[in-house]
């Protein structure tokens, strides 16, 4: 570990130390939390994956070298989202330049709170600019859109499911996601979770996936993860791995 990295890891630490409630993140399964940030705190999600995938007969690997969500609490109801990606492909003949991918711009609002068998409810809406390096910038501005349910159902356990669609920004056909995910409190500080989600494009055959990992709080605002997972489709990836850190910021301070 370098000298700035420490500094940085520290300064973080300090900016986080002593607020009581846990981070709540969107990451790192798919499926997207209802929680907001805090208004006047600043939350930054980012990881890194690799998804190995078999294209004519040849492996090759999707490397996502890091995965950037910013999110800003507004209100208690409204929260502005930022989202940028660095990424490869590596393998046989399909190497692609590394670069940027677009820059998303979004929103989370909070629509319902949990309520017996009501679940808590956010829609989640990004837009996808025509930006990024040339391999990764799309012809169109690409929307997506997604409601965001989660119950509570004890103590230790929490089921979160989204539904919604995204556009590509070369078709004008929309890709449907669905995620399912149970959420485990194993310790104070130590989580896990197992997933099943897929994407059901209209015009091509559909990529089904599964996937768990582990969450663990360094304190109340900094969170480590660690998940895996394979694909179920012929056109999913064959395996993947991700890895990340999430903190928190009071502004207001």
């Amino acid at each position: 570990m370098n000298t700035q990295f420490t500094i940085l890891f520290l300064a973080i630490a300090l900016a986080a130390f002593g607020q009581n409630d846990k981070i709540t993140t969107d990451r790192p399964d798919q499926t997207e939390s209802p929680v907001l940030v805090s208004p006047g705190w600043i939350q930054i999600e980012t990881g890194a994956s690799v998804e190995r995938v078999t294209v004519g007969g040849a492996s090759v690997k999707d490397i996502t070298f890091n995965t950037t969500l910013v999110k800003f609490g507004i209100t208690r109801q409204f929260e502005l989202r930022l989202i940028q990606e660095y990424a490869a492909r590596r393998g046989a003949d399909l190497e692609t330049p590394t670069g940027f991918g677009p820059l998303a711009i979004g929103t989370k609002i909070f629509l319902a709170e949990e309520k017996g068998i009501w679940p808590a409810i956010s829609l989640i809406g990004h837009v996808h600019t025509r930006t990024g390096s040339t391999e990764y910038r799309p012809s169109f501005v690409a929307p997506d859109l997604r409601f965001v349910f989660a119950h509570t159902l004890s103590d230790r356990l929490a089921l979160s499911y989204n539904f919604g669609g995204e556009w590509d920004g070369e078709r004008a056909a929309s890709t449907m996601i669905y995620t399912v995910s149970l959420g485990i409190t194993l310790t104070e500080k130590l989580g896990c979770f197992i997933e099943s989600y897929g994407f059901l494009p209209e015009d091509d055959r559909h990529d089904h996936r599964v996937d768990a990992g582990l969450t663990y709080l360094i304190n109340n605002n900094i969170q480590l993860d660690l998940s895996s997972g394979l694909g179920l489709s012929s056109t999913s990836p064959d395996n993947f791995i991700s890895g990340g850190i999430s903190w928190r910021m009071n502004t207001k301070k």
